[in-house]
């Protein structure tokens, strides 16, 4: 079976419950990869269930960066061209919070995200900056990059140098215009998005072909098509409680904790365009499985007199959504991944 679209649960949801919504933005879980830099498709879904991609969030692992480079480029269809914006920050995630504010992207989809960490601990999400040809736009360097005939090299040398510039290389000037290459990576994605799920890849990278703009770049662009991930039952772990005196004496803190677990399976197809005659695609089916954890933690202080624990378990299943009257905490969740096998030889 080839990969499946990237409707999410929430649309689905929306359109089962009948939920009055105008349009929604989503993060898609299929992604272009080109050098260093993975362009992240987000999507509109109207009331109809038309569903387009007009943003494209470009970011590079903050390891492959060098100094102050830029790490995070927003791509913005707007009438027939794109515009651009970036953030001086180094750390993705607040790119990302950014761009979810600004859509309206449930943190529910953070796992779409193919870089590591999270947002938790970005306390307000940094406006975006006007960006052009690979520097800010108040760069005092960017009219002369926009201007040069050798912009591509000025841009990949104030990169390597740790210069706040993004060598991204859908700008690259190749034959094709960085309009028309956004124009075709949306035009691929979109066929991830809906139709028989048994031919996405095959038309993904046919609608990339017929816009003209799969042969420009360097390196050549993967398209990954990646299925939702699927989900074992959780299976009820430990259940744990501890107290410890605070405020010299005055009184003891109670942590009960309730954990659970459950394997999670990962599929995805890897596809680009083989240009050597006769022209075909290559295709690389892989999968990867995690262990993801999840641990209720709840908190209450009583006077000496309290005797906290142990504190009775809950029900095995489902594991408690809120913590008891008079306690406070919440759930947090974590994912260990195994790597993506067999290994792509591109």
């Amino acid at each position: 079976m080839r990969i499946k679209g990237s409707l999410t649960a929430a649309v689905a949801m929306s359109i089962l419950t009948g939920a009055a919504v105008a349009q929604t933005n989503h993060v898609a879980w299929s992604k272009i990869e080109t050098g260093s830099w993975v362009m992240h498709p987000l999507y509109t879904e109207d009331a109809g269930g038309a569903i387009s991609v007009s943003n494209f969030l470009a970011l590079t692992d903050p390891v492959a960066a060098v100094g102050d480079n830029l790490v995070a480029v927003w791509y913005r269809r707007e009438g027939a061209s794109w515009t651009a914006k970036s953030w001086s920050t180094n750390d993705p995630w607040e790119a990302i919070k950014s761009v979810k504010a600004e859509l309206g992207i449930s943190d529910d989809e953070d796992d779409r995200w193919d870089i590591s960490g999270d947002d938790d601990f970005i306390p307000t999400a940094e406006a975006p900056e006007e960006y052009v040809s690979g520097v800010l736009a108040d760069d005092p360097l960017a009219p002369l990059i926009a201007s040069s005939p050798d912009r591509d090299v000025i841009v990949e040398l104030l990169a390597i140098t740790g210069y706040q510039a993004a060598d991204v290389p859908v700008e690259k000037d190749d034959g094709c215009t960085t309009d028309a290459k956004l124009d075709g990576m949306a035009a691929a994605i979109v066929e991830t998005l809906q139709g028989d799920e048994e031919t996405a890849v095959d038309r993904s990278m046919a609608a990339w072909i017929a816009s003209g703009t799969a042969g420009c770049g360097a390196p050549v662009a993967v398209i990954i098509v990646e299925f939702p991930p699927q989900y074992t039952p959780w299976v009820p772990g430990l259940f744990e409680c501890e107290y410890e005196p605070f405020d010299s004496n005055s009184g003891f803190c109670t942590e009960a904790r309730w954990t659970e677990t459950r394997t999670v399976t990962e599929r995805r197809t890897r596809a680009m365009k083989n240009w050597v005659p006769p022209p075909t695609y290559l295709y690389c089916d892989q999968t990867r499985t995690g262990t993801q954890t999840r641990t209720l933690r709840c908190t209450d202080c009583q006077p000496l007199t309290y005797t906290p624990c142990p504190v009775a378990e809950p029900p095995s299943s489902p594991m408690p959504t809120a913590c008891f009257s008079g306690w406070s905490g919440g759930i947090s969740s974590s994912t260990v991944w195994g790597a993506w096998t067999p290994a792509c030889p591109f």
